[in-house]
């Protein structure tokens, strides 16, 4: 199903919390909605599942316009973030809640319940109390419950912020190989890029309520076209060139930095000033001789000390300004 959202607004009071947001769906696909705290992800999703009505704009599935509508009467599958799963039933009745509630008998609904929980490979579970699984158990059993009333949308919101973060780096991957057969249009909230760039086909970033870049997980890290769609993404360098014109700036992430040979062959030039052990690698942060910041991964091997100078190479793209990804910065017109 294509979900279409068509100048979609919501103001609470006269307060904006959604701006001018049109967006397309495409039926099937992964998509993330992400960004920091307050940046109207979540009001997008509830105005999608018909919990919150919009302020001005449209919602449509497959051309119907469904704005009207109550969630009731939208067949969205909704995991909530705390996955919101009833503590008296065992695990086959709260998947079996769906569609309990929509009428179904008994032998039916259970039979919906056990196919669902097959599809996230916990049918065996099935007469277990929630209270004996595992957060990871949990967040399989929310989804066979959002997926038991066979919906056409799936909505996810922050479906991994409950778990520990060694069991989220789990669950990521195996929640991905889940969603992939399963060939319905979804929707996750996130605030973490990490659940964005491994769940999503594409993702959307939104910030004060606008859309600032959509595309691929690729395309919103090594294309960012906005300075803060990049650095939310991680560190990020912008050499900017004062000579250029128009207010963009090549970035590089401190990956795409090399050591040079040697001095005469350098791009870059800059004295460390701090140094992060981050595990695998060792992050350098320095400046050059014009006062720029620049942030380096390197071996974790290297013997630097603050003081020292280090000479680096661009990536052969950025070599050539014209062939360099460029993003707005802050404050140029």
């Amino acid at each position: 199903m294509t979900i279409t959202m068509n100048g979609i607004e919501k103001r609470f009071g006269d307060k904006p919390v959604l701006e001018g947001i049109d967006l397309v769906l495409a039926p099937g696909r992964v998509t993330a909605l992400i960004g920091a705290s307050g940046s109207g992800k979540t009001t997008l999703l509830n105005i999608i599942a018909g919990l919150l009505e919009p302020s001005a704009g449209r919602i449509l599935f497959d051309g119907r316009d469904v704005t009207p509508l109550d969630a009731a009467e939208r067949n969205i599958g909704y995991v909530f973030q705390s996955f919101a799963l009833f503590p008296h039933l065992n695990v086959r009745d709260n998947v079996a809640f769906g569609p309990r509630m929509r009428g179904m008998k008994r032998a039916e609904r259970h039979e919906r319940a056990m196919t669902a929980l097959a599809r996230v490979r916990m049918d065996s579970f099935a007469d277990r109390g929630v209270d004996a699984l595992s957060g990871g158990q949990r967040q399989r059993v929310a989804l066979a419950r959002a997926l038991a009333t066979e919906p056409d949308i799936l909505l996810l919101d922050e479906p991994l912020s409950a778990l520990d973060p060694v069991l989220r780096d789990d669950i990521r991957s195996e929640l991905r190989a889940l969603l992939e057969p399963l060939d319905i249009t979804t929707l996750i909230v996130t605030h973490d890029k990490a659940d964005a760039f491994v769940l999503a086909d594409r993702i959307v970033m939104l910030s004060g309520g606008r859309i600032l870049q959509e595309g691929t997980p690729r395309d919103l890290y090594d294309r960012p076209t906005h300075i803060e769609v990049a650095a939310f993404f991680g560190a990020v360098n912008t050499l900017f060139d004062a000579a250029s014109e128009g207010g963009t700036g090549p970035i590089l992430r401190p990956e795409d930095l090399r050591l040079a040979e040697n001095a005469a062959r350098a791009d870059l030039t800059i004295t460390v000033g701090r140094q992060l052990y981050l595990g695998d690698r060792l992050r350098v942060m320095g400046l050059t001789a014009d006062g720029t910041s620049v942030t380096v991964d390197l071996p974790k091997a290297t013997g630097l000390r603050d003081g020292d100078v280090l000479h680096l190479n661009l990536p052969p793209g950025h070599r050539d300004r014209a062939a360099a990804p460029l993003l707005s910065l802050p404050g140029r017109s």
